[in-house]
């Protein structure tokens, strides 16, 4: 059986921002360098089960497949955005939803309950590699909530399950007995209706160009801007999500950054500017959408950074462009 190798490439790129090296990952597989292997490439599932073993042994928490899924989901295609683009039913958008699984993952497989109350998505793996089975599986559904929860918005409320749920894992997570998401049947109607309000068609391209011209760097800070960025929903996530990801506390987090004369302040505003400039030559979104977008609750509090940034108006720097 084969995946692909993007699968591969986002485990590999978690790796490095929880410190580890992919080329010493790849090393112990003895598989292809990863500068040599093409994203849509179909590797083989031994390949695969042996790097999520390789980083399991070296990461201290046991679900981390979920940070992983949280940390770099929008890196994927854009699943169930993607899905909706073409769907006009529920039923049409999970069957499109299984279709990607069983090409993407085909170690997977999903199955779909549908009642009037909820919609819940079950994933399993059938072989006997049980802990490895739960991380794939775990960075699975974190990958298709975020989809979800990019589609329909943050109020949406998206239900995971696991069968080794412990009390540290993130509040959308609860005990169960498979591995399963849940949400109710209207939610993804009403995306299916309207989904032009997130214009995720610009901002993932855009997001993803930024983190490609972002080079991989070693220091801690080039890690931490690289989280900002693949966690964009597209709002850019807190302290509190980013530290979570890279499995530390806020604390321990800027007290690295301030050991590189950073802070998390500082990169937050650094993407910030960066991602205004791009967005303002998109004469779809307005000033007080772009202020949205960058998580400001006023438009006012955006115009005195743009100032700050620029040293002129948005509206004016918007017609010099």
């Amino acid at each position: 059986m084969h995946i692909l190798a993007v699968h591969l490439h986002h485990l590999l790129q978690y790796a490095r921002l929880r410190g580890l090296s992919p080329e010493d990952i790849l090393a112990l597989v003895q598989s292809t360098p990863l500068d040599d292997l093409d994203e849509k490439t179909l590797i083989k599932a031994d390949d695969l089960y042996r790097v999520i073993h390789a980083i399991d042994t070296q990461l201290p928490d046991s679900h981390w497949g979920i940070a992983c899924g949280q940390c770099i989901s929008l890196k994927l295609l854009g699943v169930i955005y993607q899905l909706s683009l073409q769907a006009t039913t529920v039923d049409e958008a999970l069957h499109y939803l299984q279709t990607y699984l069983e090409a993407a993952i085909p170690l997977i497989r999903a199955t779909t309950r549908v009642s009037a109350e909820q919609v819940e998505l079950c994933f399993v793996i059938d072989n006997n590699s049980i802990n490895e089975n739960r991380v794939l599986l775990e960075y699975t559904l974190a990958i298709v909530s975020r989809e979800l929860q990019m589609m329909t918005g943050p109020e949406t409320d998206i239900q995971l399950s696991s069968p080794y749920w412990e009390a540290n894992y993130p509040a959308a997570w609860k005990k169960g007995e498979a591995f399963t998401v849940t949400f109710e049947p209207v939610i993804l109607k009403a995306a299916l209706r309207n989904n032009s309000h997130l214009q995720v068609d610009v901002l993932v391209p855009e997001y993803l160009r930024m983190i490609e011209q972002l080079k991989p760097d070693d220091s801690f800070a080039g890690k931490v801007k690289l989280a900002l960025l693949s966690m964009s929903d597209p709002q850019l996530p807190d302290i509190q999500a980013v530290s979570g990801a890279l499995y530390l506390t806020p604390r321990t987090l800027q007290r690295r950054l301030a050991a590189e004369g950073s802070s998390f302040r500082e990169l937050l505003e650094e993407i910030k500017k960066k991602l205004c400039g791009l967005l303002l030559r998109h004469d779809r979104y307005t000033v007080a959408g772009i202020a949205t977008i960058l998580g400001y609750s006023e438009p006012a509090a955006f115009i005195h950074s743009f100032r700050k940034w620029y040293g002129d108006s948005p509206d004016r720097l918007r017609r010099l462009l």
